[in-house]
């Protein structure tokens, strides 16, 4: 009698085969985050008005490690971060300055993880993997607001 292992160890053997015999093309790859993107064109985006890694570039190389600080804004939400690296991962503490409770989703490749701010607005997300991300934003009664794609 076999175990079943619903059908993961196979697919795995397939995807390896067909990266292998006929690889994806690199310029697919950034067409499809193009199109998943207009998936929210109904969201207004908020854009990066400020990131503390470009603001003093030498930090990066030396010194002990700071806390990366972002602000976002766009939609009448204004959006702050603090990304600090963790054991297991990457800590985003977040604040929106209009405060109240809001619905948070933390956008990534391979999903949405969602969560609530408090009354104050402030929310917490541990254990985030590096790569690319963007936080989906939609305030009780208000219009959804997407932030541009960052690299945590």
């Amino acid at each position: 009698m076999t175990v079943m292992d619903d059908g993961f160890e196979l697919e795995e053997e397939l995807r390896a085969i067909a990266d292998l015999l006929d690889p994806v093309p690199p310029e697919l790859f950034e067409h499809a985050m193009q199109a998943f993107t207009l998936r929210t064109l109904d969201a207004e985006l908020a854009e990066l008005t400020f990131d503390s890694s470009d603001a003093e570039p030498a930090t990066r190389v030396r010194g002990a490690a700071q806390p990366r600080m972002l602000t976002f804004e766009g939609g009448g939400v204004v959006l702050e971060l603090e990304l600090t690296d963790a054991a297991g991962g990457t800590r985003m503490v977040g604040r929106l300055l209009n405060g109240g409770p809001t619905e948070i989703g933390v956008q990534r490749r391979e999903g949405e993880a969602r969560m609530r701010s408090d009354d104050l607005g402030r929310f917490t997300a541990e254990s985030l993997a590096r790569g690319p991300l963007r936080l989906r934003v939609t305030p009780d009664g208000g219009d959804t607001v997407v932030t541009s794609w960052i690299l945590i």
